[in-house]
């Protein structure tokens, strides 16, 4: 017989699978950092698909975890706005990337991309943090 509480249970673990994706998806890079500092070339093709499987996977399962389990978010203030279209700006920088790269097939630098995407994305994820510090203060 499935009761509510082994739902909510299952929808749980589904939502802690999806934090582990989505920190899998991130470390993903670690390996590419460091074959670069050693001078190495690696495939930026070999990395992206596991990383985009991780974040994007790994975010789609939480959110069906958060709904599953009746979880569905607050009002949202203005430095959760800020910080999501930080995040949002920051992936959006690879959009003229891959345009110079597949449409016009110019030989294009990944290094000239990547800072503009790290400082929206982290910049975006202190901005959630700050949130989230602040909220848990004021409950």
């Amino acid at each position: 017989m499935v009761t509510d509480e082994k739902v909510y249970s299952a929808a749980l673990v589904r939502y802690r699978l999806g934090i582990v994706l989505i920190w899998l998806g991130v470390l993903t890079w670690l390996p590419f950092i460091v074959l670069r500092i050693a001078g190495e070339k690696p495939s930026l093709f070999l990395y992206l698909p596991v990383h985009l499987l991780g974040v994007i996977g790994g975010s789609r399962l939480r959110s069906a975890a958060r709904k599953e389990m009746d979880l569905l978010p607050a009002k949202k203030s203005l430095l959760q706005i800020l910080g999501h279209g930080m995040i949002f700006l920051g992936i959006l920088t690879w959009a003229p990337y891959f345009y110079l790269k597949l449409a016009t097939t110019q030989p294009v630098d990944v290094m000239n991309y990547l800072p503009y995407h790290l400082t929206g994305v982290l910049g975006g994820i202190i901005l959630l943090v700050i949130n989230f510090l602040i909220f848990k203060r004021t409950a």
